[in-house]
Order: structure tokens, then sequence, then C-alpha cells
């Protein structure tokens, strides 16, 4: 009986120490990458008046960061494959910046084809290409609450989520065509962020308390057993 008061009190302890808390999570950069080539690997092709794709093919990468929850330490060398297509006109911003808006999916795997380890890839996507009209760079990024993400690597991953690319060495450098931007050639870097869940308090101190219960058993035992 008095074992049984004494773990009961330690829980109680442990709830006034660290109360219900929910899960707590941490938002922040989780992968960094870079082509590994020193030519172009990405292409955008004009395919109609409005039309307009973005793709890069087994590109080869080094992953330079992850976050360590992953159990990975970089460089690591993986496989991008982009897909984006239009869904929208291109514009401008009084001349001096111009976009369009695309969805599509971006794959960042172990093997060629998307095959092998799914170190981040995601399940949807939709953003927006920007960039300064006659610029050789350009950046698309997510509209807000426009990505979700699935990882092997990873445990579940939160809200916010947003994925990053940087278009470098446009050739020939951003402009209009038309109603969509006019055909380039680019280098590629990119950067992804999300939220990744962390134990809570609570559930650690438990964790605390189901370790020490056995010594405090044994030691109640010893006592019991001299009286």
């Amino acid at each position: 009986m008095r074992m049984k008061q004494l773990l009961f009190g330690l829980v109680i302890v442990g709830l006034a120490q660290f109360g219900p808390s929910l899960p707590k999570a941490s938002a922040g950069l989780i992968l960094n990458f870079g082509q590994t080539s020193n030519t172009n690997t990405i292409t955008g092709t004009k395919t109609s008046d409005t039309g307009f794709t973005i793709s890069g093919t087994d590109v080869a990468i080094q992953i330079t960061q992850i976050d360590p929850t992953s159990g990975l330490t970089p460089p690591i060398s993986a496989f991008l494959n982009l897909n984006l297509t239009s869904t929208a006109a291109a514009g401008s911003f009084a001349g001096i910046a111009v976009f369009q808006a695309f969805s599509g999916s971006v794959q960042i795997t172990s093997g060629a084809g998307g095959s092998g380890v799914n170190y981040l890839s995601t399940t949807t996507l939709a953003g927006l290409l920007l960039g300064i009209n006659g610029g050789a760079t350009s950046s698309f990024g997510n509209t807000p609450g426009d990505v979700t993400f699935s990882s092997s690597v990873f445990g579940p991953l939160g809200n916010p989520m947003d994925i990053s690319l940087q278009l470098g060495n446009q050739t020939p450098t951003l402009a209009l065509q038309g109603n969509s931007l006019q055909s380039f050639t680019a280098s590629v870097t990119g950067t992804a962020s999300a939220t990744i869940p962390e134990p809570s308090s609570l559930v650690t101190a438990m964790i605390g308390f189901a370790a020490v219960a056995p010594l405090v058993r044994r030691r109640f035992c010893k006592t019991d057993s001299r009286t």
C-alpha cells in the first residue's frame, strides 16, 4: 500500500511540476541543397501563349544541411526531380519584376527517377516564380499553405511548411514573351522548412518516473522485510 501511495505521489508531483502540456514543436530549416554540376540543369520552356513548364530530371545535388532528427549527417548525395506547370498567365510589376504562378512537384531522393530513400518530396505544391525583369536570377516559393511534404527520414511534419527554389545563371535572362515567361535554362539551389513535433515535458517526466519506480520498489521491499 505504501508503495502505491508513493508512486501516486510522484505522478501528482510531476503533474504539478510540468503541467498537462501538449506536445511542443519547433519550426525551422529542415533541408538545404544545391546542384553539384557547374552547368545549368533546369529548363524553362514556353509551351503556349500562357503556358510554361520548369523541369529538371535526375539533377545531381548535395544536401548540405538536414535537421538532426533525420538521423543523417550531411553532406549527402541525392537526386532532384522538378516538375512545374504554369497555372495562369505571367505578369509584371510596373515592368520591373516579372512573375508567373505554377503548380507541380519536387522530389529529393537517394536514387535516380525518384527511387531509393525519400529525403523530402512535395505531395501538394503551388506557388509563384518571381524575379527582376532582365535579371539572371529568380526564385520560386510556395504560396502560404500551398505545400505539403512526405519523407522517409523525418517523422510527421507540421505547418508551417515552406519550400523555396533559387534559380541562378538564367540564360537568357528572365523576361516576358507574350503572356508567359521566355524559355531559359538555369542552375538550382533550394531550402525547405517545416514544424517538427517534439515530445511533451509530461511524457518525458512519466518516462523518468517509470525508470525510478523499480529502484523505489526495491528500497521499500527491503524496508518492509526488516520490520
